[in-house]
C-alpha cells in the first residue's frame, strides 16, 4: 500500500494524476512573468505557491535527515517570494522542485512500517498522517493555481 500511495505523490507531483494536469505540467504552462503575477484570484503568485510546495518538502526531508542544496529560500514564512523574477529564474526554481520533489520522496521511501507512528519534529503530526496530506498538497495547489485566472491557464482541458 505505501509503495501505491508514494506513487500517487509522484504522479500528482510529475505523472499522470488523477486530478487535472500534474502539478509541474500545471508550472509548465506559464511563462515567468505569469508565475510572478501577484494580481490573481487570491493575492498569491504561482510561482509563491511553487515555492511553498517546496518548502513543505524541504521541511520533510529535513526532518528525514536530508541535505537539501540549492534551497535558499528563507526558514520563516509559508509563502517566499522569488529572489529575482526572470525566465533563468522560473526555470531554476522549477528544476530545483523537482530536485526537492526527489529528496522528499527518496526520504520518505526509506522509512520503516515503525517510524511512520512517530511524530515528525517540525509538525508534530505522525508520519503517516504528514504522508497522507502530502498525497493532496500538490494536487490542491495545482488545482488553486489553475484558478488563478492566469492567461495560459485559461484553455479548456483537453480529454
Amino acid at each position: 500500500m505505501r509503495d501505491a500511495v508514494f506513487s500517487m505523490i509522484d504522479a500528482e507531483f510529475d505523472g499522470k494524476s488523477w486530478n487535472g494536469p500534474s502539478f509541474m505540467a500545471t508550472l509548465e504552462k506559464l511563462s515567468w512573468q505569469e508565475a510572478s503575477d501577484k494580481k490573481t484570484w487570491e493575492g498569491y503568485s504561482a510561482w509563491e505557491i511553487a515555492l511553498h510546495c517546496a518548502k513543505c518538502k524541504v521541511t520533510i526531508a529535513r526532518d528525514l535527515g536530508k541535505t537539501i542544496s540549492g534551497w535558499t529560500y528563507p526558514d520563516e514564512g509559508w509563502f517566499p517570494a522569488p529572489k529575482t523574477a526572470s525566465a533563468e529564474a522560473w526555470q531554476s526554481d522549477k528544476a530545483l522542485l523537482a530536485d526537492i520533489h526527489r529528496t522528499c520522496m527518496e526520504a520518505l521511501r526509506g522509512m520503516t512500517d515503525a517510524d511512520l507512528e512517530k511524530p515528525m519534529p517540525s509538525w508534530k503530526a505522525p508520519w503517516k498522517d504528514v504522508i497522507a496530506w502530502l498525497l493532496t498538497h500538490d494536487a490542491f495547489h495545482g488545482a488553486q493555481i489553475r484558478s488563478m485566472g492566469l492567461p495560459s491557464l485559461r484553455e479548456p482541458a483537453k480529454n
